[in-house]
């Protein structure tokens, strides 16, 4: 197939592989359009959730575990991990992008995977300085995460040697604002910035209910009696 290109220098048909866009195919083809052509981005990716509303929340602060509670403390995914040592901090999803970035920079080539233990979904608006007082919140301006003591951050999943794992997350952790510590599976379990715990051993919920029953799992259970499984649905 042969297509004719329009002042751009050229004279004769050419292959329409190699034909360039004209000026007059950029242009407008109504004086309410653009001229200048919408470019699709590609091969990146944003840490940001897929809100078709953005929701404007209040600043908030780093949550304390005074429970107790150690989910997302420990190495479940990968072979080692970058866990936060020092108090719980804000990170906006640029720096955890950045992050990213130089991790996997570091594992080009070695068939390991980027494991991430976190979500972006704190709205973060900004306004202007020397603003009065009043008119709103501000506009949005990023998205950012809150990360308590102890959260891991990054998994390594693979085989991959112990010096350039380290390589990763230290380069990794100058990106990224507080103190933080190199775990793998065998490490104990971070409660605060100057206490560590033995992981507890794992509890089978099922076998404690069972002992226990509490109503609403009795009527769960009298359920999938075949006695009342032949009229359920009608």
């Amino acid at each position: 197939m042969w297509a004719r290109t329009l002042f751009n220098g050229l004279r004769g048909p050419m292959p329409l592989a190699q034909a360039r866009p004209s000026l007059f195919l950029l242009l407008p083809s109504s004086p309410f359009q653009s001229a200048i052509p919408t470019i699709a981005k590609r091969y990146t990716h944003e840490y940001a959730p897929r809100y078709k509303r953005i929701r404007k929340q209040f600043k908030g602060r780093v949550s304390v575990r005074t429970g107790g509670s150690i989910k997302g403390n420990s190495v479940e995914f990968g072979e080692v991990g970058l866990r936060l040592k020092s108090n719980g901090v804000r990170m906006s999803a640029l720096q955890l992008k950045e992050a990213d970035k130089t991790i996997t920079r570091v594992l080009r080539g070695t068939g390991a995977s980027l494991v991430t233990r976190f979500i972006c979904n704190i709205a973060v608006c900004v306004k202007g300085n020397q603003t009065r007082m009043g008119k709103g919140k501000g506009a949005f301006e990023y998205w950012a995460c809150r990360v308590p003591t102890g959260k891991v951050l990054f998994e390594i999943k693979g085989d991959v040697h112990d010096h350039v794992s380290k390589m990763a997350f230290v380069a990794a952790a100058r990106r990224l604002p507080g103190t933080f510590e190199i775990v793998n599976k065998q490490s104990q379990v971070r409660v605060s910035p100057t206490a560590v715990i033995d992981k507890p051993e794992p509890i089978n919920y099922l076998d404690v209910m069972k002992k226990r029953p509490t109503k609403k799992w009795t009527n769960i259970q009298e359920s999938k009696r075949p006695e009342y499984m032949m009229f359920r649905g009608r």
